[in-house]
């Protein structure tokens, strides 16, 4: 995988750049590729000057992966091909993928914001690819639940956190629903580990407690700890 990838999601968001890390080392290409490619969603709506240009590029890179699914060789684009590379051996379905498109798109057009239905958008499908990367397989259902229980949970605490941009504003402006149900079995080490850290954010949002430093000494114990009990 391309390092300067690899050294941007560590400079982004070190504590997904960290969660990989209790991967298996041939499902780690794929895991930072994943998040490099939800990372950009973000910053896509992060840095939206003008919100149809954003939309734009969103439905670029859907475009992209539909083409990668589809046979395509990628174009010289360092995730595209990180992705490509990642996606066969490890069994991720690109297709799916597509779907995290919708939990950004709220945040770029007018009305009333369901954080819930965007977090399960973004988070499921993410979460099911990690979850497939890391086992390099195909899910069983009761997998797929799962990771999409934790996925939802992990993308709503995320919402709370920084980085978006001009919808800053619009974010804090919605009460933070209930935490819903977590996953019924173990999630692999590297999910597991990140659905803790929001099982954290949220119990201290509750509490009306300031969220913990990104990458701090105690979340990096919180994620230890939860990764050792994963699946």
């Amino acid at each position: 995988m391309d390092e300067t990838l690899v050294e941007d999601l560590k400079l982004r968001d070190r504590e997904r750049w960290l969660s990989a890390l209790w991967a298996p080392a041939a499902a780690r290409p794929g895991l930072l590729a994943l998040h490099a490619f939800d990372l950009e969603q973000q910053r896509v709506v992060a840095e939206a000057k003008e919100p149809m240009l954003a939309e734009i590029r969103l439905a670029w890179w859907r475009e992209q992966l539909e083409k990668l699914a589809a046979g395509h060789e990628p174009p010289p684009q360092p995730l595209l091909r990180a992705l490509a590379a990642e996606a066969g051996p490890r069994a991720i379905d690109l297709t799916a993928l597509t779907r995290i498109e919708e939990g950004f798109l709220p945040l770029l057009t007018d009305g009333a914001l369901d954080p819930l239905a965007m977090a399960k958008a973004r988070g499921g499908p993410l979460f099911e690819a990690l979850a497939t990367a890391c086992l390099a397989r195909p899910l069983t259902q009761a997998e797929v639940a799962d990771a999409w229980a934790g996925g939802t949970r992990w993308a709503l605490a995320r919402l709370w956190r920084d980085g978006w941009g001009q919808a800053e504003k619009r974010l804090r402006r919605v009460d933070p629903p209930a935490l819903p149900p977590g996953a019924a079995s173990p999630l692999p080490a590297p999910l597991a580990a990140l659905e803790a850290l929001a099982a954290d954010d949220w119990l201290r949002l509750e509490r009306g407690k300031p969220l913990r430093r990104a990458a701090s000494p105690r979340r990096q114990w919180i994620m230890a700890r939860a990764a050792l009990k994963g699946g």
